[in-house]
């Protein structure tokens, strides 16, 4: 909690690394990962009861599971915006503002710094859940060690750096 800029993002990459190598050796003892096989034949995604796996016929129209996917990624995709909106407008959210720009002065005005990196570490762990799980349930259908290698953690820290750290849209 007290790394900064860079140094956090080094820290985090090097402990993305160190858990992708974990999980590949939890086989024994235990088995909870299936070890370098990883987890296999993952259910396509259901809603309520609804499966997208499915294409879905109206009359003589046929709707196929990609197009499905597509508006259940849209609808997500739109209230995540939305979440993140409101979240950037709360208290929390102005509290990681002046944290980005000057932690030093933001501790000052009387943010706690410890709650505000926590709390953001767990919003983070929140979307980055929900999007592992889509693109297990859609994408891969399997989640092995071998498909987050460090070069997938580098491309989505260039595609955070490329689109604005303190965009939304971006």
């Amino acid at each position: 909690l007290k790394l900064r800029g860079d140094y956090l993002a080094i820290v985090t990459l090097g402990f993305g690394e160190i858990i992708r190598v974990f999980l590949n050796n939890l086989e024994h003892p235990v088995n909870i990962t299936n070890g370098p096989r990883g987890l296999s034949q993952i259910d396509p995604m259901s809603l309520f009861g609804f499966n997208f796996g499915k294409a879905i016929g109206v009359g003589d129209f046929t709707i196929p599971s990609v197009t499905l996917y597509y508006y259940l990624f849209l609808l997500l995709v739109i209230g995540s915006v939305v979440l993140s909106q409101r979240l950037q407008t709360s208290r929390i959210g102005r509290a990681w503002m002046a944290m980005r720009d000057m932690d030093v002065a933001a501790e000052v005005i009387g943010i706690r710094p410890v709650y505000a990196k926590l709390t953001a570490f767990g919003v983070s762990a929140f979307y980055c859940g929900v999007a592992g799980a889509l693109f297990a349930h859609t994408y891969l259908g399997t989640v092995e060690p071998e498909a987050f290698t460090l070069d997938l953690s580098f491309r989505i820290l260039f595609m955070i750096i490329i689109g604005g750290v303190g965009s939304i849209l971006g």
